[in-house]
């Protein structure tokens, strides 16, 4: 459906890729926005869309921010400019958009986040800001200016007492506007604007940068799962020279140490922690029991991916880890193994005919079974 035109990949990574910005004029000839604002505006009134209104003026308070499900009373109490609807994770709600995240495959799937649908009339924006992972911004609808600097923005000052991060202070060495079609590459740390210059939409291809925290937390919740030994602090040459109530330097030394012991534990608990949290999903997390499945209910049936589901493998000499939705399955590393498994990873849908040549291959048989017991996949209703 969506043609990334004149694109070289290995150019952008080479160039730009968490460098610096690009502008890719036209690239997307003829593109159209397969929702209308009206349906955004629609989809925001549903239950479990995450979906945000910025008001920059005429609200209760200046860069008012306010959170979904919204009513029909809501939009009608709109100003007339100065404000933007914001909804996130469209491609779950909107399955072609599927297609145009596609282009984007030259990353890693496990580095795309979400597809957020902007809408704004004219002078609506969400403020100068900063955001601390890559994006795409394509201009689906109207015209919108962007302002933005080329350098990475170290101490960025924001204006206190907002539920925004919106900064005080914005000097910008770069100026456009984006026509339908065209796009936007921001790479982490760069402050940037964007003004509607008339009724617009803009598509955010956003991208996952997990922090330091988070994968030491994803690896402590393997270490406990596993259940294995810790190392325990120790003092053999306990200091006598000191006050009973001091925490010396030396204990605190010990203390680093034995994090540095514990964090290099071996690669697979590694390799788990950061399949697993690259996976999670909410389905994941909601999914408490399993559901009886046979393999006479995948025979013949056409299959989808859920939604929320996150898929991606790890390959080692023997074996295959899939990792989805936090869980982790292991088959044998056979090349026609990787071969299916690189079809399910890839497709959304899966045909029967796909789902029987599976079924056929006994780990594949296991593997299908236990996805669809979680819910991972759903059987498409005729």
């Amino acid at each position: 459906m969506w043609q990334l035109e004149g694109f070289d990949s290995a150019e952008f990574i080479r160039e730009y890729w968490q460098k610096k910005p690009c502008v890719l004029r036209n690239a997307f000839p003829g593109f159209e926005s397969p929702i209308s604002p009206e349906e955004l505006a629609g989809l925001a009134c549903e239950e479990d869309v995450h979906c945000r209104l910025v008001i920059e003026k005429d609200g209760a308070s200046p860069w008012q921010l306010r959170y979904g499900p919204f009513s029909d009373e809501d939009f009608l109490e709109l100003p007339e400019t100065h404000y933007s609807l914001l909804v996130s994770e469209c491609e779950k709600w909107l399955p072609e958009l599927g297609d145009l995240l596609d282009q984007f495959r030259f990353i890693p799937n496990w580095r795309i986040d979400d597809l957020m649908i902007s809408y704004a009339p004219q002078h609506g924006s969400v403020g100068p800001h900063v955001d601390e992972y890559d994006v795409f911004l394509l201009q689906a609808l109207g015209t919108r200016r962007w302002q933005y600097r080329d350098e990475r923005l170290e101490d960025p000052r924001l204006i206190p007492n907002l539920d925004l991060a919106i900064l005080s202070e914005f000097d910008p060495d770069q100026d456009i506007v984006l026509n339908p079609g065209d796009m936007l590459y921001l790479p982490p740390g760069i402050a940037h604007h964007g003004v509607a210059l008339e009724r617009c939409m803009t598509y955010s291809i956003g991208f996952r940068a997990p922090d330091a925290v988070s994968t030491f937390e994803s690896f402590a919740l393997e270490l406990e799962r596993l259940g294995g030994s810790v190392p325990r602090y120790r003092d053999p040459d306990l200091e006598l020279d000191r006050h009973n109530a001091e925490i010396t330097d030396l204990e605190i030394a010990r203390f680093r140490a034995l994090t540095i012991e514990l964090l290099e534990q071996a690669p697979e608990l590694w390799r788990d922690a950061v399949g697993k949290m690259l996976s999670d999903s909410a389905i994941g997390q909601e999914a408490e029991s399993e559901q009886p499945v046979f393999v006479s209910d995948l025979l013949a049936r056409d299959w989808i991916r859920h939604p929320e589901t996150r898929m991606f493998y790890h390959l080692s000499s023997d074996n295959i880890q899939l990792y989805y939705n936090g869980h982790m399955h292991e088959l044998p590393h056979t090349p026609e193994i990787l071969e299916y498994l690189q079809q399910l990873c890839d497709q959304r849908e899966w045909p029967a005919a796909l789902i029987n040549r599976c079924i056929d291959i006994e780990p594949l048989e296991k593997l299908l079974l236990e996805l669809a017991s979680r819910s991972a996949i759903l059987e498409i209703d005729e």
